[in-house]
């Protein structure tokens, strides 16, 4: 019989929030309790980057929270912070996983797994004669359980709306817009089609990324760059990783894009 039957539902966030509330105050941690919310943050950087993971507070859920090992990992800063709300929802948890602490998020994995969470990653995504491309705006790792990109935690970024938070929360959210990580093949079939760019690459109700790879401490993290506009053979480009605009040029560094968007998704996210 699950736990979050009926009543037991508010009994259990309080639970939560009372446990959280002294550990972090025990181990010098930032906690913070709004109406109805509690969020926990073990770092202080300025607008990290990176991913979230968001999940029903479930019984497996609960169980993880209260997994030594992770409380263990909220100690020692393995990831950036959690925030969970009373009210029941698709988001009612959420993990924070910057891309500097994204051995975190392997560790996180195998404590879902140790608590009876089946990982399989179930990606969107379409492939045909001119290449593929993968939907980010929901990527399932889990029944009910969804990781997201983030370009900064603390949504404090200005500028394009294509790089901002909000927009690609809104995505998760309902839907819109589209984000899409493209394969290089994709990209180079459909670059100079001018009717694909001014529809998606200049319309904001798409986004359209590619990835590229960082290798962190062992860890291959697949990295969204967002196309802003296109001119000639260069790319103005937002790096979600290095937090920056810069130029991508197609003739030299073509080959730094992932062809096999898909593929190496799934290998990261599970």
């Amino acid at each position: 019989m699950s736990i979050f039957g009926g009543s037991n539902k508010n009994k259990w966030y309080y639970h939560l929030l009372s446990f959280y509330n002294c550990l972090t105050h025990v181990h010098n941690i930032f906690y913070y309790r709004d109406n109805r919310v509690f969020i926990v943050l073990t770092t202080d950087r300025e607008s990290p980057s990176g991913i979230k993971v968001h999940t029903p507070l479930s019984d497996e859920i609960y169980n993880v929270l209260m997994d030594q090992n992770f409380q263990h990992m909220i100690i020692n800063r393995e990831i950036d912070g959690i925030k969970i709300y009373e009210r029941p929802n698709p988001k009612q948890v959420t993990f924070y996983i910057s891309f500097h602490s994204i051995h975190g998020y392997k560790k996180l994995l195998y404590i879902f797994r140790e608590n009876g969470i089946h990982v399989e990653p179930r990606l969107q995504f379409h492939r045909d004669k001119f290449g593929s491309y993968v939907l980010l705006n929901r990527m399932y790792i889990a029944d009910n359980i969804f990781v997201r990109y983030s370009t900064d935690f603390n949504d404090r970024i200005e500028g394009h709306p294509k790089i901002k938070d909000s927009t690609w929360r809104s995505a998760a959210d309902s839907g819109h817009p589209y984000i899409y990580a493209v394969s290089r093949s994709y990209l180079l079939n459909h670059l100079y089609n001018l009717d694909y760019i001014k529809k998606y690459i200049e319309n904001n109700s798409h986004i359209i990324t590619f990835l590229t790879l960082t290798n962190h401490n062992g860890i291959i993290v697949p990295i969204p760059n967002i196309i802003l506009s296109l001119s000639s053979n260069k790319l103005k480009t937002y790096d979600i990783y290095q937090v920056r605009i810069k130029e991508f040029d197609l003739s030299t560094n073509r080959d730094l894009i992932i062809d096999n968007p898909e593929e190496i998704l799934r290998a990261f996210l599970g």
